[in-house]
């Protein structure tokens, strides 16, 4: 039987050096079965910035990168979002940035973890309907967890962040005894079965069986959505994400501008499109990536909902640029209003939220969005994925 280490924490200070996480050695997961196979990766990266910048410009068009390009090895910089999907719809995305306000478990030098059990529940399932839950990991390996074990053993079943507060999700518990004794170590994808038939893992390869009995890397009944613009959660469930093509003309603020990048649009419409009431809303926070860059109370939120405005830049997937004002950014010597990309919108109406420090708007918080943005094609959707 396998037990994991405590991990270490990385400073504050390395935070916009770990944009994307996985840019350090990671360990070998054991099981009794031949775990995943684990990246091979220097532990000295590159100057990040430039590369990871330089990673999003060659994605930029089609999220995707030319595997035979030398600078393939970028990948890696790329792509920390991690799906959850229940029955084939997608219903959050599993990082440090987006997690619902749950239970931490403090670990001796700083660091800490969570229970599996207690995230399913705070992105809204209940663990009494759940048949069971997959893992999908490095070469789409998946481990899973039946609902009766998560149900039976709910302390068990951990999981932190790769880097502390950012980088990839890892799991966190032995295998010894579960039916499916495959470790999965990092997690790239999280597919739930609630209504529908749990699929079937080919008891060798790990994988998700096709219908030609071979291995496949299809999202199980997927209805070929993919989140890739802002996420907007309410209370830890998310309630809807930004699509091009849903963001209509009765949303703008003044004229349609001659290029459609620069046409504003009413935050407090966007919202409403998806069910949300500002004034119920008892405070927000904006995300870039990992961190927090706005946060607003009760009272801000009401009064500059109706006045705050986005724009829909090109090449990023739906994801935001919102007109920060600056009473709710850090307040830095000289601060004023500014744009700033989103990765996702936490509305709080009914939780409380632990209070996080908030991170100065800069080119390294739009770089974590931008990368964010892109899809860097670990394993297929059911039907072609919508924009």
């Amino acid at each position: 039987m396998c037990r994991a280490s405590s991990p270490v924490d990385m400073p504050r200070a390395l935070r916009h050096l770990i944009v994307v996480g996985a840019l350090m050695a990671t360990t070998v997961a054991c099981s009794k079965k031949p775990a995943e196979p684990t990246p091979t990766e220097t532990s000295r990266a590159p100057v990040i910035p430039p590369a990871a910048a330089k990673a999003a410009q060659d994605v930029a068009a089609d999220g995707k990168l030319d595997p035979n390009d030398p600078r393939h090895g970028t990948r890696k910089l790329i792509g920390l979002d991690t799906p959850v999907f229940v029955d084939g719809v997608q219903v959050a995305v599993f990082r440090y940035g987006e997690l619902p306000v749950i239970p931490e478990i403090a670990l001796e030098g700083g660091g800490k973890r969570w229970r599996i059990a207690d995230y399913l529940e705070g992105i809204g399932l209940d663990l009494a309907k759940i048949k069971s839950v997959h893992f999908h990991g490095n070469a789409n390996k998946i481990g899973s967890l039946e609902g009766s074990e998560l149900r039976k053993e709910r302390d068990r079943f951990q999981f932190q962040f790769i880097s502390g507060e950012t980088g990839t999700p890892i799991g966190r518990w032995d295998t010894d005894g579960l039916k499916n004794e495959f470790n999965v170590h990092e997690i790239r994808r999280v597919t739930i079965y609630v209504k529908k038939p749990s699929p079937k893992i080919h008891p060798q390869k790990q994988c998700h069986v096709g219908a030609d009995g071979d291995c496949t890397d299809e999202i199980p009944y997927s209805n070929g959505q993919v989140a890739k613009g802002t996420r907007v959660y309410l209370d830890g469930k998310m309630v809807g994400f930004v699509k091009r093509r849903n963001v209509t003309d009765d949303m703008l603020v003044g004229a349609a501008a001659a290029d459609p990048s620069e046409s504003k649009y009413s935050l407090a419409k966007l919202l409403a499109s998806m069910g949300v009431d500002p004034s119920t809303i008892k405070s927000m926070e904006l995300m870039a990536g990992d961190d927090v860059i706005a946060r607003a109370s009760a009272e801000q939120f009401a009064s500059l909902a109706h006045s705050t405005y986005f724009t829909l830049p090109k090449h990023n997937h739906g994801k935001v640029r919102i007109r920060v004002p600056a009473e709710l950014q850090a307040q830095e010597p000289g601060v004023g209003n500014k744009d700033a990309l989103v990765s996702a919108m936490l509305l709080y109406k009914n939780v409380t939220p632990k209070e996080r420090p908030l991170v100065a708007i800069s080119e390294h918080t739009d770089l974590s969005v931008q990368l964010a943005a892109i899809d860097d094609a670990r394993g297929r959707l059911g039907r072609s994925g919508e924009q």
